[in-house]
């Protein structure tokens, strides 16, 4: 082959990589993701915002998106392809791990993210007492420097659930000095610490007065017969979130009413959409609990067919005792919603199973 052959093949192949960057998820098209990262509700300067695409297979810094160094007031603006994200913040001692992640980035971009800043960590906190396992993980959960007792650690092997659900492995709950364990063979592993206050179990959205927490120096390496002592600092879940439901997961969701088949209205019961009609799998976006009147909202990123059921319980299949239902409005319990559409006036009767 000869000099220009070569050439032409090169150029066509990159062509048909789109730029030889697709097989990494990279695109040429942006647009603009801007808010604001701050420390106990005030806005840090000189704090990188960065991104790793969902498709990424691991996230390992240096990060393949950045945005220039905050602003004196906090303020960043990062230039995404549209697609979905990992979004993190690190700059002075201080780290984030965006709590929607991941996030779904539209052709339209996004204004007001904000970034909750928490301190990276007192390593010395994580030092004692003497582990009591031969292999794996011990560690500190901390809130504002203080040891959080009631939290869960979730340890993940990989990025394929978007680090939602409870994980290859649980450890917790984490005591009154926040110390937990967890027995692991070697390997590698992403780590998040939650508390639930309002008593929401181990799955679902978590509530305003809720924890969240990403070990920042995921992900972890643990060695054969190596136990790794870390801290993981924890944010509170603001107020605020209860307002955002509507776009809380992306711009589409669908708003109705979870009721009993006599009509009255069903309190603190979920809306759980699926891609399956079988709806076996773990959902794909669960909705914050019913209110007073029934009502929910569930938001998501895309739209598309989905299938929609309702239920006060999560984790497993409904047992005795809970209620449960599906969407009746069509033979198969779908929804067809098309992206950015707020889809109202959807009812769901739940029944008591047996």
């Amino acid at each position: 082959m000869d000099a220009m052959c070569r050439r032409l093949l090169i150029f066509f192949l990159c062509v048909g990589l789109s730029g030889c960057t697709a097989g990494r998820g990279v695109q040429s098209v942006t647009t603009t993701v801007a808010g604001k990262v701050a420390a106990a509700g005030v806005g840090l300067a000189d704090v990188r915002v960065m991104a790793f695409p969902l498709t990424w297979s691991s996230l390992q810094e240096p990060a393949p998106f950045n945005a220039p160094l905050t602003t004196a007031d906090g303020r960043f603006q990062l230039e995404l392809p549209p697609g979905d994200y990992f979004l993190f913040a690190r700059g002075g001692g201080y780290f984030s791990f965006y709590g929607r992640n991941p996030v779904t980035v539209p052709a339209g971009g996004l204004a007001e993210i904000n970034l909750g800043l928490v301190p990276e960590g007192d390593s010395e906190a994580a030092v004692s007492p003497p582990a009591t396992i031969d292999s794996g993980v011990a560690g500190t959960v901390l809130h504002d420097h203080q040891p959080l007792a009631g939290a869960m650690i979730h340890i993940y092997t990989d990025l394929s659930g978007g680090l939602k659900g409870m994980g290859y492995a649980m450890a917790g709950p984490t005591d009154e000095a926040g110390y937990f364990e967890a027995s692991l063979p070697a390997g590698t592993y992403y780590l998040l610490a939650r508390l639930r206050r309002g008593g929401s179990g181990l799955t679902g959205p978590l509530q305003a007065g809720d924890f969240i927490g990403y070990f920042p120096g995921n992900p972890l390496r643990v060695g054969a017969g190596e136990v790794a002592r870390i801290a993981i600092p924890l944010l509170e879940v603001p107020e605020k979130i209860a307002r955002m439901a509507e776009n809380l997961f992306g711009n589409t969701a669908i708003h109705g009413r979870i009721l009993h088949p006599d009509g009255r209205p069903v309190r603190d019961a979920r809306a759980v959409l699926y891609g399956d009609a079988q709806m076996l799998n773990r959902p794909l976006y669960v909705s914050r609990p019913s209110a007073a009147d029934g009502t929910f909202v569930l938001s998501f990123p895309h739209g598309g067919t989905y299938y929609l059921a309702a239920r006060n319980t999560l984790g497993g299949a409904p047992g005795p005792g809970d209620l449960y239902g599906t969407y009746a409005g069509t033979p198969d319990h779908a929804l067809q919603i098309k992206d950015g559409e707020q889809l109202r006036g959807v009812d769901v009767v739940v029944e008591e199973m047996w």
